[in-house]
């Protein structure tokens, strides 16, 4: 699996109320998107919470995982997630979200998984985890809700994770929020290869 993030705040602030975590436990590959309740300290403070309890309790499955941030994010204002487990070996897993965090193909089937409403820490009702299978070659992309989902952002391919990603916020990114885009390439995925040439 090739992996890679980035993140930046809403125009003109030094602090960044979105988050991610990639993390890889015997094979399985965590992903997530954190995007704390509005934007400035507040919002990091929420964001930079819901990073240490996913990375501590990484090993759980995403649907017991979003409960457990859930709860330990009760005294700050709460956060839009979306976690995605991927066996590393089969392309198996599982995703679960709550709030505005997107998944889009940018290379292979898109993926049928959405996220329900609500905030993490505060008034989620139910949370639902839904199958996925990556195929060698697709590429995700998780996002927070500062990336505009009218981007073309197959154009930010071909390139390494972080790159990638790196584009997309760039090109995409709303000013007026805080953006967040992560990278999964399954297999090979060659759009994603060291060596690939730059996108737009």
């Amino acid at each position: 699996m090739k992996t890679g993030g980035f993140s930046r705040p809403y125009k003109g602030l030094s602090i960044c109320g979105d988050s991610f975590v990639i993390e890889e436990r015997e094979g399985e590959i965590l992903a997530a998107v954190v995007d704390g309740l509005g934007h400035g300290y507040e919002s990091s403070v929420a964001a930079e919470r819901a990073v240490e309890v996913i990375r501590e309790f990484a090993d759980l499955g995403v649907g017991p995982l979003l409960m457990r941030v859930h709860q330990e994010l009760r005294t700050t204002r709460g956060a839009a997630i979306g976690l995605l487990k991927i066996d590393d070996g089969t392309g198996t897993g599982e995703f679960c979200g709550i709030g505005n965090i997107e998944v889009q193909a940018l290379n292979g089937q898109p993926p049928s998984v959405f996220c329900l409403a609500g905030i993490v820490g505060h008034n989620l009702r139910t949370s639902k985890v839904m199958p996925i299978t990556m195929k060698p070659g697709d590429i995700y992309c998780l996002m927070s809700d500062g990336i505009s989902t009218r981007g073309n952002l197959k154009a930010c391919l071909p390139g390494p994770p972080d790159t990638v990603a790196r584009r997309i916020v760039e090109h995409w990114g709303k000013d007026h929020d805080d953006a967040t885009a992560v990278i999964l390439g399954y297999g090979d995925a060659p759009l994603l290869a060291e060596g690939a040439g730059a996108g737009r």
